[in-house]
């Protein structure tokens, strides 16, 4: 039985009228319209279906939106709904700026020089959460993380929400000479308050010798966190639980890898996970024999501190080709209670690329065989940007770019569904999402999760639709689960058979949420029922007024799977379909 989840979404007339997602690749979304440049942007999914979208534009800019399924913008009258503009660093390197907590509410964090009274280059941190209905629920201005903290450079941020419904957040911190390296934690309550004192959280030596770097924080439950950071010249890498009051809960720090990394940026090797039991999982890639040939590792951080592979700081080796190894980036898996892994992997010249794929038990032991699950095969291509979401229950997701010629370029966006239970693909091939846009210069793949719902969204930026190589354009676009893109209509959905086509689902067989397409002739009032097999009404997903022509009503519903009947009542009569919930 399928945990459904239930929301009544605006399809008034006017709603109809604003853009939507398109139904075809060359119909994807252009967002960063006007000559607006974007240095990056994030989106995550609701689980009622919705999208919220972040970006960071020019002229010190920051951009929210919230998507509904079939693409509608759901707060202010265009697609980039201005969040702040107050001046900014020029360069400010952050991992994380979007969150989308249990409520389905955004946590945008923005750093900038607002609380600069001295005349200095002092940046800080400001968090907002903004409601699904636009509401600013810490103000217009939202909390400050640290104006007072005097940190004269912020980056490498990153957050999570605690199972008690606060929030704690980290950061790099650098004193006036930019050389001694601490990192900030500070909890944010529900309502926007202030928990900790920074300087009592701080990470660091007190003295300046030692460097503290690259900071990720994940959920362990209990009103706990797990702190991953590295320490040192070498980025070792570390780990620290803390308590609700941000003391350390483990009697000592948890050493995860006894090697480093060399000097470049860490959120290109590592990736950081919640390993789904209150622990924590990181995977990356290094080369410690200086062989030349990158290998993927993994380690899993129980919630008691202890290393829960048998080997221990060395980390469970994943990739055995010869290949190198790179881009990793893994997930806890509750169907299987495992750990999944994505990398790709390239020859010695890097002239030709795979995508393989491996599952973890929590001993360390891989589930798919030493050469693990080969996504794409080797072939003189690239693959890039490779992201790996959690889709159905005992499914993953893995969306990707590939290069179809030798040297870089005829770029399209793939993705492919990973039965995690049986250790196989879904479709013989991977499903090509878009196609002619620009064939040369696509990059900054970002998938949403497709836990929930029977569609994501995806976004890329394309460089050689202008002819100024450096202009960006970033395009938005919905994906079906089914492999399809856009708006899903009567001849999109295979096994769909129309006999009316004033009223009828996109799909008979609804899985997370049912799209019913309404089609009326003139104005008129409606309402959409749903009833289950006893006659008794389960949900209304619309009841209102409709203008004339085509619109779309979403259900997602909390109800058990089998058959129940969606029931359009209008001043013209009564008309029933049949829906399957699975």
């Amino acid at each position: 039985m399928k945990k459904f989840f239930f929301t009544l979404l605006l399809i008034l007339s006017y709603l109809v009228a604003q853009a939507q997602w398109g139904k075809t690749p060359v119909e994807a979304r252009w967002i960063n319209y006007d000559n607006e440049y974007f240095y990056e942007y994030e989106m995550e999914q609701t689980a009622e279906g919705n999208t919220w979208f972040y970006m960071g534009g020019s002229y010190n800019a920051n951009y929210v939106q919230l998507f509904d399924s079939i693409g509608v913008a759901l707060l202010g009258d265009t697609d980039l709904m201005l969040l702040s503009d107050y001046k900014q660093q020029q360069s400010v390197p952050i991992n994380q700026t979007l969150y989308v907590d249990r409520d389905g509410n955004a946590i945008v964090v923005v750093s900038d020089m607002r609380y600069n009274t001295d005349g200095t280059d002092t940046p800080a941190f400001t968090a907002y959460k903004i409601s699904q209905t636009g509401e600013q629920l810490w103000g217009a201005e939202g909390v400050a993380l640290n104006k007072d903290a005097h940190t004269y450079i912020n980056g490498f941020l990153g957050f999570t929400q605690l199972s008690d419904g606060s929030y704690v957040f980290t950061w790099l911190h650098s004193d006036e000479t930019e050389v001694i390296w601490n990192i900030d934690i500070q909890r944010v309550s529900s309502d926007g308050k202030l928990q900790w004192n920074v300087e009592d959280t701080r990470v660091g030596d007190p003295t300046g010798k030692t460097m503290y770097f690259w900071p990720y924080v994940v959920d362990a439950g209990n009103a706990q966190c797990i702190l991953v950071y590295t320490k040192g010249s070498n980025y070792d890498l570390y780990a620290r639980k803390l308590d609700f009051d941000g003391t350390p809960v483990w009697s000592e720090d948890t050493r995860i890898y006894k090697g480093g990394f060399p000097m470049i940026p860490l959120w290109t090797i590592l990736d950081v996970e919640p390993s789904g039991d209150g622990g924590v999982i990181i995977t990356w890639y290094d080369d410690r024999f200086f062989t030349d040939i990158e290998s993927i590792y993994m380690t899993y951080v129980k919630s008691n501190g202890e290393l829960g592979f048998s080997a221990g700081e060395e980390g469970q080796r994943l990739s055995y080709s010869g290949l190198r190894a790179l881009s990793t980036s893994c997930k806890y898996d509750p169907a299987s209670d495992t750990f999944i892994a994505l990398w790709r992997e390239a020859s010695s010249g890097q002239g030709s690329y795979r995508i393989v794929a491996q599952s973890v038990s929590k001993d360390g032991e891989l589930l798919w065989g030493e050469n693990g699950l080969e996504i794409e095969p080797l072939e003189e291509c690239e693959y890039a940007g490779l992201s790996l979401v959690e889709g159905h229950d005992g499914e993953m997701v893995a969306f990707y770019m590939k290069s179809n010629t030798y040297e870089y370029g005829n770029i399209d966006v793939r993705m492919q569904r990973i039965d995690t239970k049986n250790g196989k693909l879904v479709w013989n091939e991977s499903k090509v999402l878009t196609n002619t846009l620009s064939p040369t210069h696509k990059t900054d793949l970002v998938a949403t999760s497709m836990k929930y719902n029977n569609s994501g969204v995806f976004g890329w930026d394309d460089r050689g639709i202008t002819s100024d190589p450096d202009y960006k354009r970033l395009y938005l676009q919905r994906v079906n689960y089914d492999g399809s893109v856009g708006n899903p209509d009567n001849t999109s959905v295979e096994g769909v058979k129309v006999a009316d086509k004033s009223f009828y689902a996109t799909s008979s067989v609804v899985y997370n949420e049912a799209v019913f397409v309404v089609n009326l002739p003139e104005a008129s009032v409606a309402t959409l029922s749903v009833y289950d097999i006893n006659g008794a009404v389960v949900a209304t997903p619309f009841s209102g007024e409709l203008a004339a022509g085509k619109q779309y009503v979403e259900w997602c519903a909390n109800v058990p799977a089998g058959v129940y009947i969606a029931t359009l009542t209008t001043p013209q009569g009564i008309q029933n379909i049949k829906v399957i919930v699975k």
